[in-house]
């Protein structure tokens, strides 16, 4: 399993401080080996990791750290990396049309099968959601199920909170009968997650409430 999927766990997981601690370990043997990458990797993922921590000055601090970095890369396309974490803290911010600009600013620099297409994707999705353009935000969720869309593998759960995300947009649009489908997507997907976890009890409810 790569380094980087581990940290993905802790984060994902609720677990911020664990995902820095290994951050740190990796970052300090990728200075030790003069790895670049490794250290660009490491940069982008605890900028990424102070955003949910709601740490901004940290996050920040990363993204600038990042971008000084990736100037002095050769591979320019990897500006993305840093598009992706300055979106993240704009939405932090509820700067959405900022975020969207970094977003869709990014996305064109990856390749095509690169799997962080499907978390640009979600973060689209998420902007225009918050910033209340359903329609939007529809088709951003929606493009997570392309078949185009790399990623769903190694970021299953975004795959599957998206038929949580598409449900809840349905559901708003006063479209019942494909917000109970997608509802039913999503907890057929988790029908073996751990007890508690929020999408989940907030999926049962809603689709209890349409049914």
């Amino acid at each position: 399993m790569y380094w980087f999927i581990l940290v993905y766990l802790d984060r994902r997981m609720g677990n911020p401080e664990e995902a820095l601690q290994k951050l740190d370990i990796y970052w300090n043997s990728a200075v030790e080996d003069e790895n670049l990458s490794v250290q660009r990797d490491a940069l982008r993922l605890k900028g990424l990791t102070y955003v949910e921590m709601k740490q901004m000055a940290e996050a920040q601090r990363a993204a600038d750290e990042l971008k000084e970095m990736i100037e002095q890369a050769p591979n320019k396309n990897l500006t993305s990396w840093y598009d992706l974490l300055m979106g993240m803290i704009e939405i932090e911010k509820k700067n959405y049309s900022k975020a969207i600009e970094y977003f869709e600013q990014g996305l064109p620099l990856l390749g095509a099968v690169s799997g962080l297409r499907i978390i640009f994707a979600e973060s689209l999705g998420r902007a225009y959601y918050e910033s209340e353009d359903l329609d939007k935000a529809l088709e951003e969720y929606g493009r997570i199920h392309n078949p185009t869309t790399a990623g769903k593998l190694t970021f299953g759960d975004v795959y599957a909170k998206s038929f949580y995300m598409l449900g809840k947009i349905y559901e708003q649009q006063g479209d019942t009968a494909h917000a109970i489908e997608n509802y039913e997507k999503f907890l057929d997907l988790w029908k073996d997650a751990d007890p508690g976890i929020t999408e989940v009890e907030d999926a049962k409810k809603r689709l209890a409430a349409l049914r």
